[in-house]
């Protein structure tokens, strides 16, 4: 006698033995048994859950000579036909083999009107139907909507959305769910103990998490790995045969990548490529390992999403834990594009080593999500209160080589306190306490992203800050404009601007600061709060006032111009009386107090490179600049 597979002399021959799929086993031995079947069935799900099983259990509890009924007894002549395929009023048309019309009319069409020859009903079982083309689904569709008396159609198909919706229509949809680790283990079990196999159950339960929720690919594997082994099935059996990763080695390979260790992990995948294992396979278990963080980092109770003993739960909390949401959910796009990767690439180990290289070395990547995943990092350890992590490392800059880009040294004098602007007078301690915490490292870097949230509130106000940089100096953040901007940096000064700036500042650094304006290089600040140019003054006078000064006049620079300087968060170095940015740019606006509409007429076209200026505004540069 020709030997007979595993899942085929093991297939369920009563409602009783189908596992896992208890709440289409009662609808239909309920409709049998109350005589409400219905003329066409939709069986969906996936391979090997028993769609084409269950739709022989119906043609047998409908024939059966005890019947009909819901406990067919699987032993009168009808029921053995049936499970043998050899009943005449049971036809079974195999969608993939024949797709076309022609089959249709001939197998189905042509024959349904006559009566069933020996049982009670004629059953019709199309597999794999999502394969009919086009036109035989047209063809069945006035069929199917009004069969025969006693004429049951059953669809069976692993691909629902490739059948039309009006066959849908006309059928009552059951869905064939994934079976259970544990229900394909017990099975498995049952099945060994049958056939006198010595099986683990460690195996069995790797055995039943690699078919993924299949029981005829579950039977396969087990009846593989009897006719392997020469004595009991071990969990290493197991293990060799399906490529499969231990569940320590997920264990040790999350920990080397939380730890950032390239050497350890470039060894763990020597090691699995001198051993033979599959790397695809091992790809897929690490992605499955990252699910499991996810969901136990997520869910309160993860016990009822995860099928894992209460010690690898523990230890899956652990690592989630030092993981962060951030970097599992990184770590499952990243591994996901690995396996799509794998299917085409020449060198499936170098893939895998690049992959295990983006997520043991974020700072190395330059995506979005590693990105994220690094500034969660520094969330979390802001709301812990612990340093904040330094992925990348950097020379310490030296205390006075920001100070330095700022002011020239000076001969040290009479010291003199550093005027406070108005914000910086009024601010709380909390922001006082946050400007002084600046970093001018993450400033410069943060620069673009405080631009990109002006440009989200008020687009055309952010080109005025186009080709600026930003200095932290003391305790204010200085932006200096290019020495060809002054008219855009006189319009970055009105409130509603400097308010916009202000907010992009706080909400992508986290702190209040005392903002400030300079002119080039070799400009002079001015003091960005500042809105009301009378009252700045009198605030600067007062200041001298409180605490005189000794302050030598310097050739060429106005007493306005020292007026000016006092108000400022931070000391700018003299200007010569030949710089055109002191003497022809900022003279009119120091002489007003304001800008005027000649001022800014003529600023305006010098900012976009203008070459002829009205002979009235050289006249009066020039009477400026001779007094």
């Amino acid at each position: 006698m020709a030997h007979q597979s595993w899942y085929r002399k093991y297939r369920p021959q009563t409602f009783d033995d189908v596992v896992g799929q208890a709440h289409i086993e009662r609808t239909l031995r309920n409709a049998v048994e109350e005589g409400a079947v219905a003329h066409a069935y939709l069986f969906t799900g996936p391979r090997g859950t028993g769609k084409t099983t269950t739709a022989r259990l119906l043609a047998k509890a409908l024939n059966c000579q005890a019947g009909p009924t819901g406990e067919p007894d699987d032993t009168c002549e009808d029921c053995r036909q049936i499970a043998e395929g050899s009943h005449p009023d049971v036809y079974e048309l195999d969608a993939a083999s024949r797709t076309g019309v022609d089959a249709v009319r001939e197998e189905i069409i042509g024959r349904v009107s006559y009566a069933p020859t020996r049982g009670r009903y004629k059953v019709y079982i199309i597999d794999e139907a999502h394969m009919l083309s086009a036109a035989a689904f047209n063809a069945l569709l006035k069929t199917l909507e009004e069969p025969p008396p006693n004429t049951v159609f059953v669809l069976c198909t692993t691909h629902p959305q490739k059948v039309p919706e009006t066959i849908h229509s006309r059928c009552q949809r059951f869905e064939f769910r994934r079976l259970s680790v544990e229900e394909i283990a017990e099975r498995l079990k049952h099945i060994a103990g049958a056939e006198g196999v010595e099986v683990e159950d460690a195996a069995l339960s790797l055995i039943a998490r690699h078919a993924a929720g299949g029981m005829r690919d579950a039977i396969t594997t087990l009846e593989q790995l009897a006719s392997f082994a020469s004595g009991p099935v071990t969990l290493e059996d197991a293990e060799g045969l399906l490529g499969e990763v231990g569940s320590e080695e997920l264990f040790e390979v999350v920990d080397l990548l939380a730890a950032g260790d390239l050497g350890e992990l470039f060894g763990f995948v020597a090691g699995l490529s001198e051993r033979g294992a599959d790397l695809a396979e091992f790809a897929l278990a690490l992605a499955r390992h990252a699910r499991d963080l996810l969901v136990a980092l997520v869910l309160d109770d993860p016990g009822l999403a995860l099928d894992v003993p209460a010690d690898d739960l523990r230890r899956l909390r652990r690592q989630a834990r030092e993981l962060g949401q951030a970097r599992v959910v990184r770590m499952l796009d990243v591994l996901d594009e690995l396996m799509s990767a794998m299917r085409n690439a020449a060198d499936v180990r170098l893939a895998l080593e690049v992959a295990l290289t983006r997520l043991a070395r974020p700072e190395s990547d330059l995506t979005l999500e590693a990105l994220a995943e690094r500034i969660e990092a520094v969330e979390d350890a802001l709301r812990s209160g612990a340093p904040a992590p330094a992925p990348v490392p950097a020379r310490k800059a030296r205390p006075e080589a920001s100070s330095a880009k700022a002011k020239p040294e000076k001969p040290a004098a009479s010291p003199r306190p550093e005027p406070l602007s108005r914000t910086t007078q009024h601010a709380t301690p909390e922001a006082a306490a946050g400007a002084g915490a600046l970093d001018p490292r993450t400033v410069k870097r943060s620069w673009p992203a405080i631009i990109a949230e002006v440009r989200k509130k008020k687009p055309a106000r952010s080109h005025l800050f186009d080709s600026t940089e930003p200095e932290v100096v003391g305790d204010a953040i200085v932006v200096e404009f290019p020495r060809d901007r002054a008219f855009s940096m006189d319009m970055a000064r009105e409130p509603e601007t400097l308010a916009l700036l202000k907010a992009a500042i706080e909400r992508v650094l986290g702190t209040v600061a005392p903002i400030e304006f300079r002119l080039g290089r070799e400009g002079a600040s001015s003091p960005a709060e500042r809105v009301d140019e009378p009252v700045a003054r009198a605030e600067a006078a007062a200041a001298s006032a409180d605490e005189p000064v000794a302050r030598a006049e310097e050739p060429g620079q106005s007493a306005l111009s020292e007026d000016r300087g006092a108000v400022e968060g931070v000391e700018k170095a003299p200007v010569p009386a030949a710089d055109p940015a002191t003497t022809t740019e900022r003279a009119p606006s120091a002489a007003s107090g304001a800008v005027g509409a000649d001022d800014i007429e003529a600023r305006l076209m010098a900012e976009l490179g203008a070459t002829v200026v009205e002979e009235r505004t050289i006249g009066d540069a020039d009477d400026g600049s001779q007094s």
